[in-house]
């Protein structure tokens, strides 16, 4: 069977610079001949086939078909092979044979061994062709995997591009009223919401970190003492969030 290498002659494991090259001086050639309608022809078939084995996906799956088609042949042979040879005697019957004359031709045992071979050169293939479709597959579903992971890294970002580029209007804006002497309310965006938690958060874990300072705590706990309005406020907000902790628990223990 002939081959898209044997239209560039070159071997079947060539590198990718050597079918280039083979290409080259094969369009070369063409461009220096006469143009006709095979020579144009033919240099479409060449760019075809150049398309083919210049793209590694496109390349496995071809060598993956010859390897198939090899396959098929071989096995063709062997069917071919194993058809038993009869004999044809002219003017004797076969009943007027000895047994030994009538008894079937066996099989010589280099027959054997080259039907063994050739079997085990049609399973390597086979497996070799196997694998290929499930490493292309693997490949395929990696690449998908990948470009889907892209596009959500994308959309993402032009999100928060969105979401930046929003916020800056409204600070402009806001800035350009509170110079013509407006009294400017801002609007809760979801960027503004976020800035507020990690403020709310930073701040957290920074009091935590002081409240473990022995003499940060000692003045804290001096000063809730001390003062009123501090201890009344801190006294409140305890309450709100046991009282937001004991709500969520009674939900869950009605939902069990």
């Amino acid at each position: 069977m002939s081959t898209l290498y044997q239209l560039f002659k070159v071997a079947e494991n060539a590198s990718l610079e050597e079918i280039t090259k083979a290409y080259h001086q094969i369009l070369e050639k063409a461009d220096s001949l006469p143009q006709n309608e095979k020579i144009i022809e033919q240099t479409r078939k060449i760019k075809i086939a150049y398309d083919i084995l210049s793209n590694p996906e496109k390349r496995k799956k071809y060598d993956a078909d010859i390897a198939s088609e090899r396959a098929n042949q071989l096995l063709k042979n062997i069917q071919i092979k194993n058809e038993e040879p009869k004999i044809t005697l002219s003017n004797q019957s076969n009943t007027d044979l000895p047994e030994s004359e009538t008894a079937k031709v066996q099989p010589k045992p280099n027959e054997i061994r080259i039907k063994q071979e050739i079997m085990t050169q049609i399973n390597d293939i086979t497996n070799a062709y196997h694998e290929t479709i499930l490493q292309n597959k693997k490949a395929e579903e990696f690449a998908q995997k990948q470009q889907k992971r892209e596009r959500q890294k994308e959309k993402r970002r032009q999100k928060k591009e969105e979401q930046l580029k929003q916020e800056m209007k409204i600070q402009a804006y806001g800035k350009y009223l509170e110079g013509q002497g407006y009294k400017v309310k801002y609007p809760w965006t979801w960027l503004r919401i976020k800035r507020l938690f990690i403020a709310i958060l930073s701040l957290a874990i920074s009091l935590i970190i002081l409240w473990h300072i022995p003499f940060v705590h000692d003045t804290l706990i001096d000063l809730y003492n001390e003062n009123f309005v501090i201890k009344f406020l801190v006294n409140t907000t305890q309450s709100i969030f046991t009282g937001i902790m004991e709500a969520i628990k009674s939900i869950f223990n009605q939902s069990k």
